[in-house]
């Protein structure tokens, strides 16, 4: 017996594709990019206490390390989900600026971990170190962006 490909009315080369009316492809966009804020600044106050324990003076606990490398794991992944949304979605200012955020929150907790837990030591390694004040001004603004998806995704609502 031998199958055959079911063949519609339209045609075997007919397109079958789905278009979305462009407020709900918006919103549908800024949803997933609030989730993905949601979940980075939830992650804020263990990245905080990641950096600040590693700017504690005398030996870094490897517990710091491995919380720290979590969190970094985190941050990564949610890069990546920022950069997927930033090439399908056109890349508005907002998923821009959150990928550069996220990038700069992953970074913050690398170079603490790496100023800790340092191959070689050095003075000026360690006044690096013990200078880390946490995540500073960039997880603000990352609370701003978060409180922006969410005015903007009203704003689309409430226009439908």
């Amino acid at each position: 017996m031998r199958l055959r490909p079911c063949i519609g009315r339209r045609g075997r080369n007919a397109s079958t594709s789905v278009r979305f009316d462009p407020v709900t492809a918006e919103l549908v966009r800024l949803g997933t990019l609030l989730e993905v804020v949601v979940q980075a600044v939830a992650l804020q106050d263990e990245a905080d206490a990641v950096i600040l324990g590693c700017a504690r003076p005398g030996e870094v606990p490897c517990e710091v390390a491995r919380v720290g490398r979590a969190v970094a794991g985190q941050y990564g992944r949610l890069c990546g989900w920022v950069a997927d949304l930033v090439v399908t979605a056109g890349s508005g200012p907002l998923p821009r600026r959150t990928g550069e955020l996220l990038r700069y929150h992953l970074a913050m907790i690398d170079t603490a971990l790496k100023l800790a837990f340092p191959k070689c030591r050095s003075e000026r390694l360690e006044r690096h170190r013990l200078a880390l004040t946490g995540l500073g001004a960039p997880a603000r603004e990352l609370r701003d962006v978060e409180f922006a998806l969410r005015e903007r995704i009203v704003e689309l609502e409430s226009s439908r």
